[in-house]
């Protein structure tokens, strides 16, 4: 295990010592040309660098960007040299665990001492606190606006895109950390797109029940680890502060908020709270989005922002969303290493899976299986959309195992070469969606010789080729 990163503040200096910072000195203007700025070097076939904005020219404090756009970082992060150890790790938990549908193992793993031992821990103050802004003025802070016709429907062009927003039941209970994106209307307003079925959907719907306003609390910054925990669509009954504590192996400090049951961390740059009316929506949107068009308009939840606290010298991180390969992308990363722990105990046969950086939030995904008669990859095709996962996937292909689902060539080779496209598609109409079974059933692959490739291998000196 690597050292616990507690704070952007702790990343940001990690990331100065590798020389993996570019400082941005000249004033950068938040409306579009940062964002720009951010897309250009996020496109870079490694990631490209973190940025840090000294001059945004909204707002006082400076701007970090693409801390998590690399495969390097997110290692760094969740402290492991592999992205791999997060599969073995979750696989060796899941051996304790009863169950093989996801409500039950995930209720399984919410229990599971492995995981409880890192709830988090409630401290008095901590650094989020340091100072409490006369007025919570939101337009004091360098939110951005990515794209051109951002907000042009009511508010403001300018979005909260990394923000964990925190909620609770009003008891308290089920505590949920998500990222939705957030909407500037003004200094002290926000227009909060929540999905519904979502955690915070489900706890306002709770408070709209009994007539009373959510508290709500978005916040900047933290462990980097809890904001890759609270991207990723973890299972309903796991609470991301701990999960996030179990993934660094050391529990999450959090102070109370005063205005209801909520607990931030401790290490956060900016803390913004506030409250949803239970009758409230606003106008968020349009916004442009991972498919590369503009999400259209449409309602979202009010929040009236009541205190903003921070630290003495932020940095406010922040994201550029948009067609790939992005920052959010590399995000995806840890998840997918998580899924190839979780398919294969709820279904059978799966091997592994990979999500390329351009489909990955089209829930779109190579998967392999074991050694599979064609009726069975039509039957596993059924059980993964089932899956939450996968039930909106525009694309799945299944190769079977000895197939390396990294190996994209050889991947679009047997889906091209080995596919009968009149049995070999698979259509769900209704949900629009379709798999491809590129499983190999020819057995007159073309193979090597092994003795002449053990030869060439040890004459290659020999022919004076590099």
């Amino acid at each position: 295990m690597e050292q616990v990163l507690a704070s952007v503040q702790d990343l940001v200096r990690q990331l100065e010592h590798r020389g993996e910072v570019q400082e941005i000195a000249a004033t950068v203007s938040t409306r579009l040309e940062a964002a720009a700025i951010i897309r250009r070097i996020s496109r870079h076939p490694n990631g490209g660098p973190a940025l840090l904005f000294r001059q945004p020219d909204q707002g006082f404090f400076p701007l970090v960007a693409n801390l998590f756009g690399s495969l390097q970082r997110n290692c760094l992060i969740l402290g492991v040299k592999r992205l791999r150890e997060l599969s073995d790790s979750l696989a060796g938990l899941l051996t304790t665990v009863a169950g093989n549908d996801p409500t039950t193992l995930a209720a399984g793993l919410a229990v599971h001492p492995a995981l409880t031992a890192y709830r988090p821990v409630s401290i008095n103050t901590g650094p989020c606190r340091d100072l409490t802004e006369p007025v919570p003025d939101l337009l004091r802070f360098p939110f951005l606006q990515n794209w051109p016709d951002d907000g042009t429907a009511a508010g403001t062009g300018r979005y909260i895109t990394l923000g964990q927003v925190l909620t609770t039941a009003p008891d308290g209970s089920d505590p949920n950390c998500g990222i939705y994106r957030c909407q500037l209307h003004g200094p002290s307003t926000l227009a909060i797109r929540w999905r519904q079925g979502s955690g915070a959907a489900r706890h306002l719907q709770l408070y709209r029940e009994q007539g009373k306003p959510m508290p709500v609390a978005v916040v900047l910054g933290g462990p980097p680890v809890l904001t890759l925990a609270a991207a990723w669509p973890l299972p309903e009954q796991l609470d991301e502060l701990t999960f996030a504590g179990w993934l660094q192996g050391a529990t999450i400090p959090t102070v109370p908020c005063p205005h209801g049951p909520l607990s931030v961390p401790a290490e956060a740059e900016l803390v913004i709270e506030g409250m949803v009316a239970p009758d409230r929506t606003l106008l968020e949107g349009p916004f442009g989005n991972h498919t590369g068009r503009y999400d259209p308009a449409g309602p979202a939840a009010g929040m009236t922002v009541t205190r903003i606290t921070r630290r003495h010298r932020p940095l406010i991180p922040t994201t550029v969303v948009g067609p790939p390969p992005q920052e959010d992308c590399w995000m995806m990363l840890g998840w997918e290493r998580l899924l190839a722990a979780l398919l294969p105990r709820l279904v059978p046969g799966v091997r592994d899976i990979r999500m390329p950086l351009p489909w990955v939030f089209r829930q779109s995904a190579i998967i392999s299986l074991e050694a599979p008669p064609p009726r069975l990859v039509r039957e596993t095709v059924q059980r993964l959309w089932q899956l939450p996962w996968f039930a909106k996937a525009r694309l799945l292909v299944l190769v079977d195992a000895a197939v390396s689902t990294r190996n994209l060539l050889q991947i679009g080779w047997r889906a091209v070469n080995e596919t009968d496209w009149l049995d070999d598609l698979i259509r769900d109409e209704a949900g629009g969606r379709l798999a491809i079974d590129a499983t190999c059933r020819t057995p007159e692959e073309l193979l090597g010789d092994e003795a002449t490739d053990q030869l060439i291998s040890l004459r290659w000196k020999e022919y004076g080729l590099s």
